[in-house]
């Protein structure tokens, strides 16, 4: 072993060491680290992990299930057992979730109620703003409109006396060549040919187009636009009047918003309403006893 200290230059303590033969030497042992591992909040594994030993007993729950039978008091016994049991670990599980991510709803529930808060009273300042643009665009587009109409008369009047000018060209020409052949003696087809030759000569009047204005109401800035924008809406005044459509169309939703009214009514006794069929339904009702998981 070679010895990186001379004889005069050991102590005491570098004397053992360095008389140590090779195969007794040993490595130091690191020192440990204590310092707690950083976890990423936002991971969801460490949260899945927890859940992962039920998939197991699920899955034999579920075996054992397949090939149950009830067809005496001691099947009927087992059988009890075995739904109270899934029962028992479906509430175990609905806890568990509910205690895992309370933390993070709570974080959710002061970050929304927080920013709703900001972007409620951004719209209320904006709804503000817009009920003042409203007005004065409306008076810009109805100006718009208002140009726009005498725009299009302007281009009709100035278009119809262009056709009345070319219209008249094409009649002088074609009197003018009719006579022509006339005193050059051809016959009243011809000169009637000639006519209508000489009247398409005559070029047609163009075609006038309307001044260019702008097609909606609008302003622009630095920051963005704002503009006059109708749509169609609607107010429903009657909804017995509606098409049969209507609530074809929506059937789920309709029967979903109405079920807890109906259910209220049969839970008050009545047996009779109305385009409800109100029948018994066998149902098991299971109870769990504490302490199972």
């Amino acid at each position: 072993m070679v010895n990186f200290l001379g004889e005069e230059e050991r102590g005491p303590i570098e004397e053992d060491f360095f008389n140590l033969d090779d195969g007794d030497y040993q490595e130091p042992m690191p020192e440990q680290d204590f310092t707690p591992a950083k976890r990423d909040p936002f991971d969801p594994a460490p949260l899945l992990d927890l859940f992962k030993k039920y998939h197991s007993e699920i899955d034999k729950m579920g075996n054992k299930s397949m090939g149950l039978m009830v067809t005496d008091d001691q099947s009927l016994e087992l059988a009890t057992v075995f739904t109270t049991q899934a029962k028992a670990l479906n509430q175990t599980i609905e806890k568990k979730r509910v205690e895992v991510k309370a933390p993070y709803l709570e974080v959710v529930k002061v970050l929304d109620g927080e920013t709703k808060g900001l972007k409620d009273r951004l719209l209320q300042i904006q709804a503000h703003i817009n009920e003042k643009i409203r007005p004065y665009l409306q008076k810009k587009e109805a100006e718009r409109l208002e140009a726009e109409k005498l725009a299009q008369a302007e281009a009709a009047r100035v278009q119809k006396e262009l056709n009345d000018k070319a219209e008249a060209e094409r009649q002088a020409a074609a009197e003018a060549a009719r006579q022509a052949a006339i005193a050059a003696g051809m016959s009243k087809k011809k000169a009637e040919a000639a006519a209508q030759a000489a009247a398409a000569m005559v070029e047609d009047a163009p075609t006038v187009v309307a001044q260019t204005l702008p097609y909606e109401t609008k302003v622009t800035t630095e920051t963005g636009s704002a503009k006059l924008k109708e749509e169609w809406t609607f107010t429903i005044l009657n909804i017995k009047e509606l098409p049969d459509a209507a609530f074809e169309a929506r059937k789920t939703e309709i029967i979903k918003a109405l079920s807890p009214w109906v259910r209220a009514q049969i839970n008050a006794g009545t047996r009779n309403i109305p385009g409800v069929k109100i029948f018994k339904q066998a149902k098991i009702n299971t109870r769990v006893s504490g302490g199972m998981f």
